[in-house]
C-alpha cells in the first residue's frame, strides 16, 4: 500500500494549523499500520486497487450542484466536501461550531479508527461540531456533493450531539459526479432520552466514498439508521453503534443496489455494553451485472449485559450470473439471560411469483421490476415520515 501512502498521506500533505499534534499522532499511526489489503480480515472482499491507480489533484474543482429534495428541510451543503458556514440559517436549538483540539483528541478511536480514520484525522480540512437541543420538527440535511472535475481527496469530519430529550432527523444526501476520494468520519452522541433518525442516501459515480460513523446511545435514547446506497465505483461504510446504558435502543435498516463495475461494502457493529438494551437490524442487497455487494453485521453482547435483546437479518438477491454478494452475520454473546437471533439468505427472483404476475397480463420486465422494488423497499416501510418514505421508495422506483 505504499502507493496510497505516497499519494494520500505524505507528511507534506498535512495541513499546517493549530491541530498539529493531533495530526502528527494520526499520521504516525497510519504509517505504522498502513492501508488494509485483501489479507486484512475486515477488508478481504474489498480491494483498494481503484485508489492505488489514481493520481489525486490539489486543484480546486468547480461548484457542485445541490440535490433537489421533495420535502422542506434545513440544508447544509458540503460543496466538494467543504461547508461554507458564513450564511447558515439554523433553526432554534441547533448550533454549529468548529471542533477544538481537545475535542478531536477526546474522540481519537485508537486502533478502531483504521487507516481511513487516521487519514481523516491527519488530513481533515474542516472539523465541525453540531449540537441539537429540543424537538426539531424539520429534517436537517447534510448534502455532500462533488463536481465533474473533482479529482482530489476531501476528509469531512463531524461530531453530532443530541442533548437530553432532543429529537431530530438528520438526512445525508451524497451525490457524486467526480473521480476522487471522499473520506468521512462522524462521531454521534445521544444523551439520555434523545431520539435520532439518521438516514443516508448515496449515489456515487467514479469517486470512492469511505465513511465511518460511530454512535453512542445513552439511557432510554433511541438511534435509528436507514441507508439507501444506489451503487458506486467503490463505497465502504463502517457503522458502529454502542448501547452504553440501560434502556438504549438501536435499529439499522438498509438497501444496497449494485450494477456493472460497482462495489458497495457495509460493515456494521452493535455493542450491547449493558443489559436491558435492544437492537434490530435488517439489510438487503440487490446485485446485477458484475456488481459486488458486501455486508458484515456484528452483534456483540458484553459480559454482564443480561436482558439484552437483538435480531439481525440480511436477505439478498443475485440478479445476474456475474454478480457477487458476500454476507456475514455475526453474534458474539457473553451474557446468559439474552435473546438473540440472526439469519442470512442469498437467492434469485421467485419464478412462481414472476409466473403469477405474467398470468395477470404484466410484461416480464415490469413484473421483474415490481418484485425487485417490493423486495428493496421493505427496510423503509417503518419510516414514520410519509414524505421521506415516499421519497426513498420513489428513488427505488426510478432505478428499478
Amino acid at each position: 500500500m505504499s502507493a496510497l501512502i505516497d499519494s494520500l498521506a505524505t507528511e507534506a500533505r498535512l495541513p499546517a494549523d493549530d491541530h498539529a499534534e493531533v495530526r502528527r499522532r494520526a499520521h504516525k499511526a497510519l504509517l505504522k499500520h498502513g492501508f488494509p489489503d485483501l489479507k486484512t480480515e475486515a477488508w478481504k472482499y474489498t480491494s483498494l486497487r481503484v485508489l492505488e491507480k489514481r493520481a489525486f489533484s490539489d486543484q480546486r474543482p468547480g461548484l457542485s450542484s445541490l440535490p433537489e429534495l421533495p420535502f422542506a428541510a434545513t440544508v447544509l451543503h458540503f460543496d466538494n466536501g467543504i461547508l461554507d458556514a458564513t450564511d447558515l440559517n439554523l433553526p432554534a436549538g441547533v448550533s454549529l461550531q468548529p471542533q477544538t483540539d481537545e475535542k478531536l483528541a477526546a474522540v481519537d478511536h485508537g486502533d478502531r479508527a483504521g487507516a481511513f480514520g487516521w487519514l481523516n484525522l491527519a488530513r481533515f480540512e474542516q472539523a465541525w461540531q453540531l449540537r441539537i437541543e429540543g424537538q426539531q420538527e424539520q429534517p436537517l440535511v447534510l448534502a455532500i456533493s462533488t463536481a465533474e472535475d473533482f479529482h482530489g481527496d476531501v476528509h469531512p469530519r463531524l461530531a453530532i450531539e443530541l442533548a437530553a430529550g432532543a429529537t431530530a432527523q438528520i438526512i445525508e444526501v451524497h451525490e457524486d459526479r467526480g473521480e476522487g476520494l471522499v473520506n468521512i468520519v462522524q462521531d454521534i452522541a445521544l444523551e439520555r432520552g434523545a431520539n435520532l433518525h439518521h438516514l443516508v442516501s448515496r449515489h456515487s459515480a467514479q469517486s470512492a466514498w469511505i465513511q465511518r460513523s460511530e454512535a453512542k446511545v445513552a439511557r432510554d435514547a433511541d438511534y435509528r439508521f436507514h441507508a439507501l446506497d444506489r451503487g458506486g465505483r467503490l463505497t465502504r461504510h463502517d457503522l458502529a453503534v454502542t448501547l452504553t446504558e440501560s434502556g438504549a435502543q438501536a435499529e439499522i435498516d438498509g438497501t444496497v443496489l449494485v450494477n456493472d463495475r460497482q462495489h458497495v461494502d457495509f460493515h456494521t457493529a452493535i455493542e450491547h455494553e449493558v443489559g436491558h438494551t435492544n437492537s434490530r437490524e435488517s439489510f438487503r442487497i440487490l446485485a446485477d451485472g458484475s456488481g459486488v455487494g458486501v455486508f458484515n453485521g456484528r452483534i456483540h453482547i458484553h459480559r454482564g449485559a443480561d436482558d439484552s435483546h437483538s435480531d439481525l437479518n440480511t436477505a439478498n438477491l443475485l440478479l445476474s450470473e456475474s454478480a457477487r454478494i458476500n454476507a456475514k452475520p455475526e453474534l458474539e454473546i457473553y451474557a446468559e439471560e439474552v435473546t438473540a437471533s440472526h439469519g442470512a439468505t442469498i437467492g434469485q427472483l421467485d419464478d412462481q411469483a414472476l409466473f403469477y404476475l405474467r398470468t395477470r397480463g404484466i410484461p416480464a420486465d415490469q413484473a421483474s421490476a415490481l418484485l425487485k422494488q417490493g423486495f428493496a423497499a421493505a427496510p423503509f416501510e417503518n419510516i414514520e415520515s410519509e414524505s421521506i418514505r415516499n421519497w426513498l421508495i420513489g428513488e427505488l422506483g426510478q432505478l428499478l
